[in-house]
């Protein structure tokens, strides 16, 4: 049975979707290379992704599109990741086990607030904000992890339920035992709790090298093709260059909002849910300094609200070819949202002044390269009309033979390998929906 299947982006969840259909689509990419978020930014002999990403998946995608075929190109790092406690003081991540590198007086609160909770019930906890306090006690939540939260969340941790705290691979955020956490609190010894221990990243090519054996194992893509328009009863698509088609069934990557901005029939129900649907947007102010080996481990994250980034990463430090031969690759992850515009007023300014301030940056330091990069998708927000607003939009899309796949289709907290997964799962849910055969998909 011939079936008219589209595809509406060509990151990794769009293009693993084709590659497990197995048989013939076609798929479409607004931008004029393949893997959405999985692309790096080679400028000047500096490469910069679009955030700080590495690879850590040990499923079978990640196995089938990235270790076998990528296996003599990958770097593996034990991954050294740092706090900023203000100032030029640092620790180890995560600070619930790491405590020693705080104010003595700073971390005897935190371990004798967390003393209280231990072994506590988690009673009354809807928030993630009632989570952390149950978590962790009174000063390890407010002053780190509620702190970060409303950094790069952009809302109050009270309007976050705590579904995407978990993951099948560890928590994002971790619970310690007591002994762990009396045992950060006086030993300098850094301690190792986190979901992200060991990670692999290309040789070269950046990030965006790991989408090359699924890019090319799925031929035809149109490049600089996007999604115009969409009505969905007639199952019709209209794209940038003028292209129409029409569809049995249409997989999209696309993020919903946007989605349901482009689809002129959509009903006042469904517009209104993607219209409340939360998300954070990310600005890189990217540089390029004359210098080998700034700032501490692979990245650091920032608590301070008065530092304009959250998190700053070194890729040179993922690679070397990510910065010509005696230089640093310096990537400051800026968030900001409908909720919390980004101030773009000096921003560069603003973040080389934070980097000095945290003595990341030396006032010596020569900077050769300033480049930007604009994420206006980066993180879903997990608040607590998401799951009754993604189920209406879900439901309408599947009733028009519309198949949401990936971070922004799925609207979750995905990794690039889960995305992978997403592709696979949604390609199997085609071929069963349409009756196209189990033996289609690969």
């Amino acid at each position: 049975m011939a079936a008219n299947i589209l595809i509406f982006g060509a990151g990794p969840a769009g293009l693993s979707a084709a590659y497990h259909l197995g048989r013939a689509c076609e798929v479409f990419e607004k931008e004029a290379y393949p893997g959405g978020h999985c692309h790096t930014h080679l400028v000047d002999g500096f490469g910069f992704d679009e955030g700080a990403h590495v690879f850590f998946g040990r499923d079978e995608c990640s196995e089938t599109f990235v270790k076998r075929p990528l296996a003599g190109e990958l770097l593996a790092h034990t991954a050294e990741i740092w706090n900023n406690y203000g100032g030029t003081r640092t620790g180890r991540y995560p600070v619930q086990v790491n405590a020693h590198a705080l104010p003595a007086d700073l971390a005897t609160r935190c371990v004798l607030d967390l003393i209280d909770v231990a072994g506590q019930p988690d009673t009354d906890v809807r928030s993630y904000e009632d989570w952390c306090h149950a978590s962790f006690g009174k000063t390890f939540a407010n002053e780190f992890m509620l702190r970060y939260a409303r950094k790069v969340w952009t809302v109050d941790p009270a309007e976050l339920n705590t579904e995407w705290v978990g993951s099948a691979v560890g928590n994002r955020v971790s619970r310690p035992s007591l002994e762990q956490v009396i045992r950060g609190a006086i030993d300098a010894e850094p301690q190792e709790l986190n979901y992200l221990t060991r990670f692999s990243y290309p040789k070269s090519g950046g990030f965006g090298r790991i989408i090359a054996p699924l890019a090319g194992a799925v031929p035809g893509v149109r490049l600089g093709c996007g999604v115009v328009q969409i009505e969905s009863v007639p199952r019709r698509v209209t794209f940038t260059d003028g292209t129409v088609r029409t569809y049995d069934a249409a997989i999209s990557t696309i993020p919903l909002p946007t989605l349901i901005a482009q689809t002129v029939d959509a009903p006042a129900d469904v517009r209104a849910a993607a219209r409340r649907l939360m998300w954070t947007s990310l600005r890189s102010v990217n540089l390029g300094v004359a210098r080998r080996d700034v700032g501490p481990g692979h990245w650091v994250y920032f608590y301070d609200h008065d530092i304009p980034f959250f998190r700053v990463s070194f890729p040179s430090k993922f690679s070397p070819a990510n910065a010509p031969e005696g230089h640093t690759a310096v990537s400051c992850e800026i968030a900001y949202s409908r909720r919390r515009p980004l101030d773009e007023r000096n921003l560069v300014g603003r973040v080389i002044d934070g980097l000095c301030a945290t003595g990341v940056l030396r006032d010596s330091d020569r900077i050769v390269l300033e480049h930007q990069v604009d994420v206006p998708y980066a993180y879903v927000v997990y608040d607590f009309a998401r799951a009754e607003n993604l189920a209406l939009i879900h439901a309408w899309m599947e009733r028009t033979g519309l198949y949401p796949c990936g971070r922004f289709g799925e609207w979750g907290y995905h990794w690039s390998f889960e995305s992978m997964e997403s592709g696979r799962r949604v390609a199997a849910k085609v071929t069963e929906r349409l009756g196209l055969g189990a033996g289609a998909n690969r």
